[in-house]
C-alpha cells in the first residue's frame, strides 16, 4: 500500500498530458509530460458500460465460474463466445494470446464499431431499462443538468460554456421527444469522441 501511494503522489505520476511550454522531441527522455495512450479492448468496453450504466452479463462456457459484468473479468480472450461484444472487443486489437498479437493501433473498423455497433447504440436509448439516459430523463432536470450530467459520466469532465452553448439548442427543436433523443445522440456523440477512447 506504502509503494502504491507513493508512486500515486509522485510528480512523474501525476503529470499532464499537456505541456504548458513548446514541446521539444528532446524532453522524451526526461517525462516531461504524460503520453496519452488509447484504451484497451477490454477497456473501450468496460468505459462504455460504465459511462451508459448498461453492464454486461457473460456466461463462460464450460465453467462453473458465475457469470461477469465487466471485460476485465473475463478469464480468456476467447470469452464471451456467440456474443457481439466478443467482436466489438477483437475488433480493437484484443489478440488471442497464442497467434494473433494485441495491437493498439486505429482503423476504419473500430471507427464504425464506435459509431454503428449494437453493443453502443442499445446502450443510448431512454427505453434501455437503467440507462444513463432513462435516469437523467426520469430526473426531469434542466437541459444545462442533462448536459453536464452526461460528459461527467461519459468523459469524466463537465462541459465548457462552448460546449453547453453549442448542445442546448439541440434539446430545443420543435419535434416531439426532442429532449430524449437529444440526451441519446449527445452520449453518442460524446462515446465518439477522441478524449473518450484515450487515457490523458
Amino acid at each position: 500500500v506504502a509503494l502504491m501511494a507513493l508512486i500515486a503522489k509522485s510528480n512523474a505520476y501525476q503529470l499532464s498530458a499537456s505541456y504548458p511550454g513548446t514541446w521539444s522531441v528532446n524532453y522524451v527522455p526526461y517525462y516531461a509530460r504524460k503520453y496519452p495512450r488509447r484504451l484497451d479492448a477490454e477497456e473501450i468496453h468496460d468505459a462504455i458500460t460504465k459511462a451508459t450504466g448498461i453492464l454486461g452479463n457473460y456466461t463462460l462456457v464450460g465453467s462453473d465460474l458465475a457469470p461477469v459484468q465487466w471485460a476485465m473479468q473475463l478469464p480468456d480472450t476467447r470469452e464471451p463466445r456467440n456474443n457481439g461484444a466478443a467482436a466489438f472487443m477483437n475488433a480493437f486489437g484484443r489478440g488471442d494470446r497464442d497467434t494473433t498479437f494485441r495491437r493498439s493501433d486505429g482503423s476504419l473498423l473500430q471507427t464504425l464499431n464506435m459509431m454503428n455497433n449494437t453493443f453502443v447504440t442499445t446502450r443510448i436509448h431512454q427505453n434501455n431499462a437503467g440507462s444513463r439516459v432513462q435516469i437523467l430523463l426520469s430526473q426531469n432536470g434542466s437541459v444545462a443538468t442533462i448536459i453536464n450530467e452526461l460528459f461527467l459520466n461519459t468523459l469524466s469532465r463537465p462541459p465548457s460554456s462552448d460546449e453547453v452553448a453549442y448542445f442546448t439548442p439541440m434539446f430545443q427543436q420543435p419535434v416531439q421527444n426532442v429532449v430524449a433523443n437529444s440526451a441519446a445522440n449527445l452520449q453518442w456523440v460524446l462515446l465518439n469522441k477522441m478524449d473518450f477512447i484515450f487515457n490523458y
